[in-house]
């Protein structure tokens, strides 16, 4: 849910990067990354790896139905694309509140990352990638407690080889 004032500003932005760029301004103004950073860099940083202008908004706003209240049709209502949805849809994990085993979170992170490879959409999976290089990024991993560093490292060191295999096997470069 946006207030009524932010998406009448919002709505007054024409270029779709300008437009996700104030929305995740706010919406993230007070969050913290694991290393106690500003959150908007890791968006930023996303986005920045990406080179077709829907996955760049994309990339800002890929955290946004997962991490806060905004939906899908709040982003359809902010006057976003439909490709520039489909590819935060297809990157955004569900909100299940179920408690999971190691061993069946880690399998279905797993199904997760083949959903997006197998709905061969090669921008949602450069977004994808480009989320997990950054997480997955060693001088960031240095500076977390081992435990949190053990939990990314297990989470993404065989998911992200299947996405940059992808990837390298149709020459995308990211």
């Amino acid at each position: 849910m946006i207030k009524k004032s932010l998406k009448d500003e919002l709505l007054l932005i024409a270029d779709n990067y300008e437009r996700s760029l104030k929305l995740v301004e706010y919406l993230f103004r007070n969050k913290k990354d694991k290393e106690g950073e500003p959150y908007i860099n890791h968006l930023l940083r996303v986005s920045n790896k990406l080179s077709n202008s829907n996955t760049k908004v994309a990339g800002l706003l890929h955290d946004t139905v997962e991490d806060t209240k905004v939906t899908f049709d709040d982003l359809k209502q902010l006057g976003f694309n439909d490709e520039i949805i489909k590819l935060v849809k297809l990157v955004t994990n569900d909100k299940t509140n179920i408690v999971l085993s190691k061993k069946a979170w880690l399998e279905n992170y797993h199904n997760k990352i083949t959903k997006i490879l197998e709905s061969n959409n090669v921008e949602a999976i450069k977004l994808k990638y480009s989320d997990m290089s950054d997480n997955f990024n060693q001088e960031r991993l240095s500076k977390l407690d081992e435990k949190t560093k053990t939990h990314l490292v297990n989470k993404y060191q065989n998911e992200i080889v299947r996405l940059e295999n992808y990837l390298k096997e149709r020459g995308e470069i990211i």
